[in-house]
């Protein structure tokens, strides 16, 4: 292979890699905007629930969609530094699978078991929504380099 074809195959997976980065971020985008929709419906709804029980089911919806909107922002954050498709923990490779099942994956499938079963592990790098906490991603204004 000459120097002008190791070229092109080198920009032919960079471009690749950029087309799939792109549709990650498009993906993300369209499950925050789902998200963000759904908190507004649901503080919404809470103002006209009187039934306890209801209102109880609306807080935990709220919360649940909060997290994930976290997440979501999480993802968008590691896009925007590079650090998209890698685990937050042992620095790997994050499977395509993964991803196009659960765009906001931050860890491989061997850390989340870990995680999960509250296995000791050392982490190669902190989860940023470990650092910064799940409230310091912003719920309804991204920064504009996003």
């Amino acid at each position: 292979m000459t120097d002008l074809n190791t070229e092109r195959a080198g920009d032919v997976r960079r471009t690749q890699q950029a087309v799939d980065l792109e549709f990650f971020r498009q993906e993300l985008q369209e499950q925050r905007q789902f998200r963000l929709d759904q908190l507004t419906k649901l503080a919404y709804e809470a103002e006209s629930i009187t039934n306890e029980a209801l209102a109880e089911v609306n807080a935990a919806l709220k919360r649940a969609a909060a997290g994930v909107l976290s997440e979501i922002d999480a993802a968008l954050f590691r896009l925007a530094i590079g650090s998209f498709g890698t685990c937050q923990r042992c620095a790997g490779p994050l499977t395509g699978d993964r991803l196009h099942a659960l765009p906001m994956a931050a860890l491989c499938l061997r850390c989340e078991y870990a995680d999960q079963s509250r296995e000791e592990h050392r982490p190669a790098q902190p989860h940023i929504v470990d650092v910064w906490g799940r409230d310091s991603f912003p719920a309804s204004d991204p920064p504009s380099n996003w």
